[in-house]
């Protein structure tokens, strides 16, 4: 199913592709899904997750983008240069609008990660993210999980949307 698929008035948790994705205009779906969610059509909620890898994959991409970072390994290249972290300021300005556009912030409760997380892991085998994700997605009692990640799919106890409509730019 598509992000076009979410109906108006469900609760939505995001996966930090989708935002990325979005943000990068690589889906006008997962563009449009923002909207809906500023609009109040649904209500979106970012896990602590998700909140804190998409601020750290914005920051990376800004150094990117300013010639700051090159190349393999952008997070330890980045870590040896405190002086350029210091001047980045886009990306904290990027996710002040997600929090203004009225997307939710939903803290990690020891259970989430302790108890939840690790039942999903052994019985799905994510990654510790992706399985914090969907404990804090089915303690919320989340209508829909919205990631292009194809993993979520196997998942029976959520309704998985994803964008279809990715246009990524061609490998080198």
């Amino acid at each position: 199913m598509s992000l076009d698929d979410i109906p108006n008035g469900s609760l939505c948790v995001l996966d930090t592709n989708v935002l990325l994705y979005a943000e990068q205009g690589s889906s006008a779906q997962a563009q449009r899904l923002l909207r809906r969610i500023e609009k109040r059509e649904l209500l979106g909620v970012l896990p602590q997750p998700v909140w804190q890898e998409l601020t750290h994959k914005l920051m990376l991409i800004e150094a990117q983008v300013l010639g700051q970072i090159t190349g393999g390994n952008p997070s330890r290249q980045l870590a040896g240069k405190p002086d350029v972290v210091k001047r980045l300021t886009a990306y904290r300005e990027k996710v002040q609008a997600l929090l203004t556009m009225g997307l939710g912030f939903e803290a990690c409760t020891r259970s989430d990660l302790t108890e939840d997380a690790f039942q999903i892991q052994e019985h799905h085998g994510f990654l510790t993210n992706d399985s914090i994700i969907l404990a804090i997605a089915l303690r919320l009692g989340a209508d829909a999980l919205a990631s292009a990640d194809g993993r979520f799919r196997a998942i029976k106890e959520i309704k998985v949307y994803a964008p279809t409509d990715l246009k990524l730019p061609a490998a080198p």
